[in-house]
């Protein structure tokens, strides 16, 4: 029966498999070391790497498809998996309702869909808990050698499986007799201690030291030396599949992260020091527990998304099993809480879309351990009662319409992007491309796919590395990568001659940015002539990034509104008014929430005379800085990032404040100026301000033209009008 729900589950995973790469983290970089067997970011993940080049070696559609499979086969095998471990012990109603709750998790069938190692690492999970809970049931502990080596194997998956080791070592191990009052000393100290040291002192070690102590302490006793012995040993056999990093960074791969041949730079990756143990550098802006309110909030919504009304059975189950056996709790609880509330206590992320995004799949961790106790809270209902708990169960996704949002049969927007930034770079170009999903969509269809192979793909983010310098040395000497943060590294790029491009997503200088001229879904940098007409940006699917099916998409199709703008700039400075606004009237139908698009409408219908037609355009974009700050704040955003906001939204507000003077309103332009300036403190809108009080209030035009050139001392025109007016008074 195992296998025939290991093949229902495949089989609906594959009616909605994406045909291509999905636009989804950090895919189309693992498409790219599985394809070159290189070196993917720390923690490198050798396990998946080596898999997935199997896989990709299967004739079976594109190679991206191919690692789409498997990822949805590891995917069906975790969900067979649970049912064949839960099903002797726990029946087999209460067996499907776990595996059934699994197969629906929209999260975990979202990452059933791409090539990413989350699917294998949720599979890597219910194994070695159901082998755990095989140990707890087997005295003679013949199986604890096989439990070690897994658990080192599966860690050169994703090595933040070490989570559930605390827990799963004690669980293991909970048939053997505890000295009085240790179970409860060590739960507190797992539970509570621990994480607090770790959070106090930002170190991986007091994890480490937990797992050591709970090890030593569970493997005393009569033969704790074999025991020991045997344990460590097959946990460092398994863990061997980690010296592939060193050996093939030797070999000078195509992706070569990190460079872990040198000794200090593999203990580095294995660790993943450089981003301080965190999940993401981000979090490295907030204080230690400053978000962990926000995050417990997403997590609930997770949970609520993920098992709705079933989370009442997980709840009953965990009861039940701290009744039923207190040392067996214990290990399953700590496996849990470490899963769960302390991994998001140290990720300490923002609560913004795109944070939501990376925290989704570490919630599968936590979730694997709660569908056991789902599957002892079915068992725990009286017999009439479990096939209508199992029902519950499967209507909950299909309530809440978890098929239709995962449907990725025709998400073939990464392709097109990548399609549409090569059609945009000139024979020879040099591409920067800066985040994660658009660099690595053209890192895969470049290398993976074959495509356009003259061009040279920098990384902006990477290009400070000196492993990544390096890289391109080796690669190409002609192309000299440096640091991208000053405009000298972008002129190193071009220095030989090449066009240099960038996408929608990069963060080049000032000096860099205002010499830029659209081309297409590019941005031209130097040695490119000429824009490309819009109809070239073909693309499949919804062109409005609202109706995107996850933030990874959302971005892409934020990137096409972007350059619908930056065309309409453009044509603007061409003189091309008509065309301008048609650019922008693109742009805006693929976002809403683009505050520049109605306030560079403003200013075309300024320019052309149309003040009523400005006046309503900066009103909009008024609104929408609005939304922004809102959802700033909503979001924990860091504070220049909200000044940067409140600074465009009060240049809206002043400019608004011109067009309803020039409108014969001064009321209403003192109005907005005065918003703008509680939003920002403007040079210009001073100067409106003083321009407004000119021949009725001279005190008031006064102070507003000396405040202008305290803001700006070059503000040329503020300094005219102060020196004529303070000539008028002597």
């Amino acid at each position: 029966m195992s296998f025939g729900l290991f093949l229902g589950v495949l089989a609906l995973y594959l009616g909605n498999l994406p045909p291509v790469l999905a636009p989804w983290r950090d895919s189309g970089e693992m498409s790219l070391a599985a394809a070159t067997l290189g070196v993917p970011h720390p923690t490198s993940y050798p396990l998946y790497v080596l898999l997935s080049r199997l896989a990709i070696s299967v004739p079976l559609g594109n190679p991206a498809y191919r690692l789409n499979l498997l990822s949805a086969v590891a995917g069906a095998a975790a969900c067979a998996l649970l049912f064949a471990a839960l099903r002797p012990k726990r029946g087999l109603l209460a067996a499907l309702a776990a595996a059934a709750c699994l197969a629906f998790n929209p999260g975990f069938w979202a990452v059933s869909q791409v090539s990413e190692m989350y699917s294998l690492w949720v599979l890597s999970a219910v194994g070695l808990v159901a082998l755990a809970e095989r140990l707890s049931d087997d005295r003679s502990e013949r199986l604890w050698p096989a439990f070690c080596y897994l658990c080192g194997v599966l860690l050169a998956n994703r090595l933040d499986l070490i989570l559930l080791a605390p827990g799963l070592v004690w669980l293991a191990l909970s048939c053997r007799p505890a000295a009085k009052g240790e179970s409860n000393a060590c739960l507190v100290i797992a539970a509570l201690v621990v994480p607090a040291v770790a959070a106090l002192t930002g170190s991986n070690a007091p994890a480490a030291a937990l797992i050591l102590g709970v090890f030593l302490v569970r493997t005393r006793g009569d033969g704790a030396l074999r025991r020991r012995a045997w344990g460590l040993g097959a946990g460092l056999a398994g863990l061997s599949v980690y010296l592939y990093l060193p050996v093939r960074s030797a070999t000078g791969p195509f992706l070569d992260w990190n460079h872990p041949a040198a000794a200090a730079n593999f203990l580095e990756s294995l660790l993943r020091t450089r981003y301080g143990g965190t999940l993401d550098l981000i979090s490295r802006n907030y204080a230690a527990g400053e978000l962990f309110a926000d995050n417990l909030r997403l997590w609930g919504a997770h949970l609520w998304d993920a098992f709705g009304p079933a989370l009442a059975f997980a709840a009953l189950g965990a009861v039940a099993d701290f009744r039923e056996d207190r040392a067996r709790f214990y290990g399953r609880f700590s496996a849990w809480w470490w899963a769960g509330p302390v991994f998001l206590f140290l990720a300490n992320m923002p609560p913004n879309p795109h944070a939501a995004a990376i925290l989704e799949p570490h919630y599968l961790l936590s979730d694997a351990v709660l569908l056991f106790w789902l599957a002892a809270g079915v068992a725990a209902l009286a017999a009439n009662r479990r096939a209508f708990a199992l029902a519950a169960v499967i209507a909950w996704p299909l309530a809440t319409g978890a098929p239709a949002r995962l449907d990725r049969r025709e998400s073939f927007y990464s392709l097109d992007f990548a399609a549409n930034a090569f059609r945009a770079a000139p024979p020879g170009s040099v591409v920067v491309a800066k985040k994660d999903v658009p660099l690595y969509a053209l890192w895969h269809y470049q290398t993976v796919s074959g495509r356009r192979p003259d061009l040279r793909v920098v990384a902006q983010g990477l290009a400070g590395a000196p492993w990544y310098q390096a890289d391109w040395r080796r690669r190409d000497r002609t192309l000299l990568v440096s640091s991208l943060a000053a405009a000298d590294g972008w002129r190193a790029l071009g220095a030989a001659g090449a066009p240099v491009l960038m996408t929608q997503d990069a963060e080049p200088p000032e000096p860099v940015a205002e010499t830029s001229a659209p081309r297409g879904l590019l941005l031209a940098v130097s040695g490119v002539k000429g824009g490309l007409p819009g109809a070239l940006l073909v693309r499949r699917g919804t062109r409005r990034s609202e109706e995107a099916p996850d933030f990874f998409t959302r971005d892409l199709l934020e990137g096409y509104a972007a350059a619908e703008y930056r065309d309409a700039v453009g044509l603007r400075k061409e003189g091309k008014f008509a065309e301008s606004e048609r650019a922008l009237e693109e742009a805006w139908a693929g976002s809403w929430l683009f505050p520049d698009i109605p306030y560079f409408l403003g200013y075309l219908q300024a320019s052309s005379g149309r003040m009523a037609e400005a006046a309503a355009s900066y009103a909009i974009a008024d609104g929408l800085f609005e939304e922004k700050l809102t959802l700033a704040a909503r979001y924990r955003a860091l504070p220049d990032v909200v000044s940067s906001i409140r600074r465009q939204a009060a240049e809206a507000a002043t400019h608004n404040g011109v067009a309803h003077e020039k409108l014969g309103d001064p009321a209403g332009a003192e109005a907005r100026y005065r918003r703008a300036l509680a939003l920002f403190p403007l040079a210009e809108t001073e100067f409106d301000l003083a321009v407004l009080a000119w021949g009725k209030d001279w005190t008031a035009a006064e102070e507003h033209l000396s405040e202008a050139l305290r803001l700006d001392p070059g503000h040329a025109q503020a300094a005219k009008y102060l020196a004529a007016l303070r000539a008028r008074r002597r």
